[in-house]
């Protein structure tokens, strides 16, 4: 693994060299006695990030080398800890003034000494052992800069609808639709990398199966998955509001247990309308879950020769075009292929991994890569193994700016859903993240381009996607996890908490990351002054532990986590002075205000307080002038709880520090602000946070009329979300309204005054705006009666969702020429018919309307929305009328949900008379019959 700690080296040094460059600028060093010393750590990591990249791995050295990038990876982590220390120091003024007097000066500068020491020992051991061997082989510099597109995410999402899936797909489905007398249990099985899941998804989305069964379930199961929330999962998806019905597409681990513990969830009997299907490596685990029925195991071949070469080529080029295999393709090319192509076996993982290395890369280079794949990929039975070598294959040979991103995977647990934003905001707080070259792109942008790098290398598969075709979340595949966490664990990167740690586990090298998959005491004796960040998932309780005891920490991510009961002396967040990202659980939040020591984390970047108790943000807020994320949601179920019940908790964090813990109940009662806004009053001093890109959720009663105003100085804000309840003033709709038409950055608004019945309030908060040129999401939920005009001059919105507004057309939207989502939800429209005229929303392709109480007929008239492919109704009361269908050249789906229906069978007629054939789902619909149709038909009957 010399490759794999050489990789590690590079990637740390120059990470420490980019916070040693800053501190060499400061000229406080002169003050401490170390600027030549800085200088010359910060010269010396230039030449050694110089020599790694230039390194290659001599066989005869690999254990002496790997020693001895062992010892750069240390020097690095304790070099960029000092250095930040430093530079976090120089922030803190008066806190430098009284250390430099209370003799932290000394302390200092022998650090910054022996770094230097350190480093010269470096040097001499690298000529002693004549480490440093010129490389000559693959380069792991970028090939210029990644740029992501709306179509690249389309491309890599069904990399996966892979290819040559077609016929497996038809006999899996031929397996489900199969009469039983018991319960239909479908077992997939094949070894790792095959394609089981991949499979099983496209039979989940299929149009056979959205007609033959209206509610669907997809559960992914780990290691240590807890059955009760496997079980509230799948009910969740059931009976939720827009799940689709009645099959089960389960994935689990390769075990009885797992299978026996929750087989008798699911019904025993009606086959036709219910089945179960389980994907499994492990052919003894298919025959007990399909142990009625042993015919109803599916055994996945590996891809046929021709599907192979498609795929590699697909992914080699990065196209679906296949016009563009055959330009591309050489002689010399297309004998390397074959060559490839044989050492990978027919395995779409090895195919898509080793596809995506050899993109953008030369002749020489792709057959440097084919000498390094195993032959046992060829054999007839592969082991995982040799697939796992395929991986870290990849992984060598990722820019050492995607390493640590890659490595960071290993944090979350196997075959957890990670979204997108929450990954890349880590990243930035990491440090991970540089931006490089043109400066008009964000750190966000920067962050995005790495996520899809290792999108295009099958390094993380796509999961959700957005309606514009961005990826919202994303998977990595159980092998794929398996070696960033086994290079994690071995470089120290990450100390992972689970079911199977002991509680004596201990190391002596300093853990950086810590990630709690389970409830486990620590073991004291473990090293944690470096822990950089600390992440809990399974809505685990911490016990009570010390945060002081975590001097460099930079993310503190308890999103997943359940709360944290502590004492207040437990808890002193201010001291957190390296925090750059702090995440808090959202929905059993027990927190009534933030304590004003918030303040003192000027390097905080992302602060996420959603769904708790929070009615205020502290002025102190407004000192984090690094700042870019802030969401702040107060609870909209804070009317049914008992303060009492839920007063132990973070004490520090609930009070002001003026109460003792005795009275905690009583202060918190006094001190709450018990409103029915779901928004946050934001404090005066809120225009000073020039980095924020997201606020989210603004209460504009509470909120002061100076703070409101100061929300237009906001230059770089990219979201917005704001509340008005009853009782706001016009006068603060007006501010609001003026501060809103200078973001001329923002992309996304929402608003929401839906409590409210009259309509000036909407009116006076978004009428007088200007055409925002950036905005592309809006949400309005509020009465308006009619849309502002600037809405239908904002060219670039995409998509548009109406609660409460009450229009009675809907022409300026008609208009919008990149508009794709357009959702109109409770009393959203008052008319009693809504017509899709000719030419109207050219680009549209998805239309939802919900719980319309008037609307009586939806008609599309011919030369309408042709890129229209999904219709959703739910709830609408009233008869309603579908009609003109036939006109939707694009339509795919057609979904209509808790309504009465007038014309269902003309409907059904025209669905399937439609070329494309789209899926009709009707679900919980009454059908009404005219009552002029039933006598005319009890008149024929009669005459007959």
């Amino acid at each position: 693994m010399a490759e794999t700690a050489l990789g590690m080296a590079t990637t740390l040094v120059g990470s420490a060299l980019s916070v040693v460059s800053s501190a060499a600028k400061e000229e406080v060093g002169l003050l401490l006695g170390v600027q030549d010393d800085i200088w010359f750590i910060n010269d010396e990591l230039k030449m050694m990030s110089a020599f790694l990249r230039t390194t290659s791995v001599a066989e005869r050295n690999t254990e002496v080398l790997k020693a001895y990038l062992e010892l750069i990876r240390d020097l690095s982590y304790d070099t960029e800890d000092c250095f930040e220390e430093f530079l976090v120091m120089i922030k803190h003024r008066s806190m430098l003034q009284q250390c430099l007097s209370l003799g932290a000066r000394h302390r200092i500068a022998m650090q910054i000494r022996t770094i230097k020491q350190r480093i010269q020992g470096l040097n001499q051991r690298r000529e002693r052992y004549k480490l440093i061997q010129h490389r000559h082989t693959i380069s792991d510099d970028v090939k210029g800069d990644f740029q992501v597109t709306r179509n690249f995410a389309a491309l890599y999402t069904e990399e996966a609808q892979l290819v040559g899936f077609e016929r497996p797909k038809s006999e899996l489905l031929n397996m489900i639709s199969r009469r039983t007398d018991g319960r239909n249990v479908v077992s997939v099985v094949g070894m790792g990398g095959l394609g089981k899941t991949t499979l099983a998804k496209k039979v989940y989305d299929s149009n056979e199966l959205h007609s033959r069964f209206v509610k669907r379930a997809w559960i992914t199961v780990s290691q240590s998955f807890s059955h009760i929330e496997l079980l509230k999962n799948v009910i969740k998806q059931l009976l939720g509001g827009r799940v689709h019905e009645e099959t089960g597409g389960e994935i689990f681990r390769d075990d009885f247990a797992t299978w026996n513990s929750i087989q008798y969830a699911f019904p025993d009997h009606n086959s036709e309308n219910c089945c179960v299907v389980v994907t499994t490596r492990n052919i003894d685990v298919a025959k007990v879950c399909s142990s009625h029925y042993p015919d109803h195991i599916y055994h996945l071949k590996h891809l046929e020769k021709e599907h192979a070469k498609e795929l590699l080529l697909k992914k080699i080029h990065q196209t679906k075009d296949p016009q563009v295999f055959s330009q591309k393709k050489g002689p010399e090319e297309d004998k390397l292929v074959d060559e490839i192509l044989k050492k990978c076996g027919g395995l779409p993982l090895a195919i898509v991994t080793i596809g995506g290395l050899l993109a953008n890369k030369g002749i020489n280079e792709w057959k440097s890569l084919r000498d390094q794949l195993p032959e046992e990929l060829a054999s007839s039975n592969p082991s995982v193994e040799a697939l796992r070598q395929v991986v870290t294959l990849s992984y060598n040979h990722l820019p050492s700016h995607l390493k640590p991103c890659f490595l960071y995977l290993s944090l979350f647990p196997e075959d957890f859903e990670i979204k997108r934003k929450h990954l890349v905001n880590r990243w930035i707080a990491e440090g991970f993240v540089v931006r490089i070259g043109t400066a008009r792109r964000t750190l966000e942008g920067v962050a995005e381009s790495y996520f899809y790098e290792l999108i295009s290398r099958s390094l993380i598969q796509p999961s959700k996607l957005g309606i514009l075709g961005n990826v919202k979340s994303c998977r990595v595949h159980d092998i794929v996890h398996d070696i960033a966490v086994s290079i994690s664990r071995e470089e120290n990167h990450v100390f992972l908490v689970d079911e199977h740690t002991s509680t004596t586990s201990a190391t002596e090298q300093t853990i950086r990351h810590l990630s709690f998959f389970a409830e486990k005491n620590l073991n004291k004796g473990l090293v944690l002054s470096g822990v950089r960040s600390i992440t809990v998932f399974n809505k685990i309780q911490l016990a009570p532990f010390h945060l002081s005891r975590f001097k460099m920490l930079r993310v503190l991510d308890l999103k997943y986590a359940a709360s944290i009961r502590s004492r207040k002396q437990d808890i002193n967040i201010g001291s957190l002075i390296h925090l750059k990202y702090l995440h808090f659980p959202s929905f059993e939040r027990h927190d009534y205000t933030l304590p004003r020591s918030i303040g003192d984390l000027k390097s905080l970047q992302t602060l996420d307080i959603g769904y708790s108790r929070l009615a205020n943000l502290p002025t102190e807020i407004t000192k984090l002038q690094n700042l870019r994320n802030l969401r702040c949601t107060n609870s909209d179920e804070i009317f049914c709880f008992d303060i009492h019940d839920y007063i132990e908790c973070m004490t520090t964090v609930t009070t002001p520090i003026c109460f003792i813990d005795n009275n905690n109940g009583e202060a918190a009662c006094c001190f709450c602000f018990v409103t029915n806004s779901d928004g946050v009053r934001v404090p005066k001093g809120v225009g000073r946070l020039q980095e924020l890109q997201v606020l989210e959720k603004v209460d504009i009663r509470r909120s002061s009329d100076k703070a409101i105003k100061e929300l237009g100085e906001l230059a770089q804000l990219k979201k917005l979300v704001v509340q008005a309840e009853e009782g706001t003033p016009k006068r603060k709709c007006k501010i609001f309204s003026m501060a809103l038409g200078n973001l001329s950055s923002l992309r996304s608004f929402s608003v929401n005054a839906s409590g409210l019945v009259d309509s000036w309030v909407m009116d006076s908060l978004i009428s007088d705006s200007l055409p925002l040129p950036s905005l592309e999401s809006l949400t309005l939920s509020g009465h308006l009666g009619k849309l502002p005009s600037w809405v239908g001059e904002s060219v670039n919105l995409v998509k548009i969702k109406l609660i409460c507004c009450r229009i009675k057309e809907v022409d300026a939207l008609a208009e919008l020429p990149n508009l794709i989502l357009l959702h109109l939800g409770y009393e959203a429209y008052s008319a009693e018919q809504l017509v899709f005229h000719r030419h109207a929303f050219p680009k549209l392709r998805t239309f939802r309307l919900e719980d319309l109480k008037r609307l009586r007929e939806v008609a599309y008239e011919e030369g309408t929305s042709s890129h229209l492919e999904g219709i959703d109704i739910y709830d609408c009361k009233l008869t309603l009328r579908l009609t003109g269908i036939k006109h939707l050249t694009n339509l795919r789906e057609v979904s209509i949900r808790g309504c009465i229906l007038a014309n269902a069978d003309m409907l059904r007629e025209e669905v399937d008379a439609h070329h494309n054939h789209p899926v009709l789902q009707i679900d919980r619909v009454s059908i009404f019959v005219p009552v002029e149709d039933s006598l005319s038909e009890l008149g024929e009957n009669s005459q007959s």
